[in-house]
C-alpha cells in the first residue's frame, strides 16, 4: 500500500527537524570547547575538555545520520532539494566522518599536553576546531 502523502510530509519534516537538533548541538558544543580552550584551561579541568572534545566525534556521526535518513525521508522537500540529495547523501556524511577523525586526533593531542606540555596547544586545537565549524558553513 502507498504511503500517503500526509504520512511522508510528517516522516520528512521530522527528519528535517532531527538533523537541524544533531547539528545544533554538534556547532554549540564546537563553540563552546573553542570558548574554553582559548582561556587556557588547566589541570583537571584540561581533562575534562579533552574527553569533551573526544565526544564530538559521537555528536559528529549522529548528524551523519541525521543527514543520511534526510536524504532518503525528505528528499524531495525543499530543504533538501536547495542543497541537493548528494549534499545530505554524501557531502554531510563525509565532513562528520572528516570531523570525528579530527576530533579524535585532537583529544589525543590534548591527553598529550596533559602528561607533558607544549605551548600554544590550547590555541592550536582551538584553531582546529574552528576550521571544523567552517568546512560545516558556519564562522
Amino acid at each position: 500500500m502507498p504511503e500517503s502523502i500526509a504520512s511522508r510530509l510528517f516522516r520528512g519534516t521530522r527528519a528535517i527537524l532531527k538533523y537541524r537538533k544533531e547539528r545544533g548541538i554538534l556547532v554549540n558544543n564546537i563553540r563552546a570547547y573553542i570558548s574554553i580552550l582559548r582561556q587556557m584551561p588547566e589541570g583537571n579541568y584540561l581533562i575534562e575538555v579533552a574527553l569533551n572534545v573526544q565526544s564530538l566525534k559521537i555528536q559528529a556521526d549522529k548528524v551523519k545520520w541525521a543527514s543520511q535518513a534526510l536524504a532518503i525521508d525528505a528528499a524531495d522537500m525543499v530543504f533538501v532539494t536547495t542543497h541537493g540529495i548528494e549534499h545530505f547523501a554524501h557531502t554531510v556524511p563525509h565532513l562528520c566522518d572528516e570531523i570525528g577523525r579530527e576530533t579524535r586526533q585532537m583529544a589525543e593531542t590534548l591527553h598529550d599536553h596533559i602528561h607533558k606540555p607544549v605551548v600554544n596547544t590550547e590555541h592550536q586545537v582551538a584553531l582546529e576546531l574552528e576550521h571544523a565549524l567552517a568546512n560545516m558553513g558556519y564562522v
